[in-house]
């Protein structure tokens, strides 16, 4: 038992330091990259949008899925660059269709600038995404834009998804789209530029879709539990997640008409954060089960993104994959 710790913290020892130096690479590229655009007169927004502070979740991925069949870091780079690069275009895009004024602790980009610079701005990161992705070939280019269209599609759904008969059909097929799909690209486009064959390529791109899922699942329960902050940001925008429609789908009557009475202070314009409202919609949503279900259907496909690449052989960076979905296990 001793070894086997022994061995689990070496494992998550070396992961730390392989995701520090990743990170800090990802960076330095994309610090280069953004420096070549000096001339352009959306350089300082775009600088202030690509190196502001970020997990490097889907470059990270691209490039691990790359090394796992036997590809190289360098040799993905690029592409690795393109994927956050256009995951930051939506959170640009995103700021401004959510009217939100701040993103990981800074003012976001329309909030700063203006609405029309912040629209720009996204789309020079796509345009920046597609140059960097179309040196890999026909396919790979066709599956960034293929997967930025769901990731559209997906978001388009969370501004029409409302408590209007919510079902839990309609909210996985939202994050499917709105957030696994450049989850899954990631993972497919590093096997393929990494000279995967058919099946390993599969395999990542199923580990990719499933990880993406388990990390909305697990975001969205963050968003209502977080101590410390807002724990209502959410409810008050009037997005809809697994735990609330879990709740309406088991409740009583009674026990709705309370929820949505509550929801109703809480989508106030200008309404003051409780402690004591935030607190009374949590305990609803523990006393009903439906957190618990939330945790539940994260691991299910933390086990299915770990199922997915059971067959990759052997390597630290097969094991660093899976490391990467303990990061998303939630405790009782």
């Amino acid at each position: 038992m001793k070894q086997e710790s022994l061995t689990h913290n070496k494992v998550k020892n070396d992961f730390r330091s392989y995701v520090a130096q990743t990170k800090s690479k990802i960076d330095s590229e994309l610090s280069k990259l953004t420096s070549i655009l000096s001339d352009l007169k959306l350089h300082p927004e775009i600088e202030y949008a690509v190196l502001s502070r970020g997990k490097r979740l889907r470059p990270l991925l691209v490039i691990l899925s790359a090394e796992s069949v036997g590809g190289t870091r360098d040799q993905v780079m690029k592409l690795a660059l393109a994927f956050e690069l256009m995951h930051t275009a939506t959170l640009v895009h995103d700021d401004i269709i959510d009217r939100d004024e701040m993103r990981r602790d800074k003012p976001t980009v329309h909030t700063k600038w203006s609405v029309n610079d912040a629209i720009l701005t996204g789309d020079a990161l796509i345009a920046l995404a597609i140059e960097q992705a179309s040196s890999y070939g026909e396919a790979i280019l066709k599956t960034v834009a293929h997967g930025a269209l769901e990731l559209c599609e997906g978001e388009q759904m969370d501004i029409e998804l409302s408590l209007k008969n919510p079902t839990e059909e309609s909210y996985f097929k939202r994050i499917r789209e709105k957030s696994a799909s450049l989850f899954k690209a990631s993972t497919y486009c590093g096997a393929l530029a990494g000279g995967g064959s058919s099946s390993e390529i599969d395999s990542l791109s199923a580990f990719g879709e499933n990880f993406g899922i388990a990390y909305q699942l697990r975001d969205d329960l963050l968003d209502l539990t977080h101590k410390g902050t807002n724990v209502l940001k959410d409810l008050e925008s009037g997005s809809v997640t697994l735990p609330v429609i879990h709740f309406y789908g088991n409740s009583s009557p009674e026990e709705k008409r309370q929820f949505e009475s509550k929801l109703q202070e809480v989508m106030k314009p200008n309404w003051s954060t409780s402690t004591e409202l935030s607190e009374s919609i949590l305990r609803m949503l523990v006393q009903s089960g439906s957190l618990s279900y939330c945790k539940k259907k994260i691991d299910e496909h933390i086990d299915r993104a770990v199922a997915a690449v059971s067959g990759l052989k052997k390597s630290e960076f097969k094991t660093f994959l899976i490391e990467m979905t303990n990061m998303l296990r939630t405790s009782d």
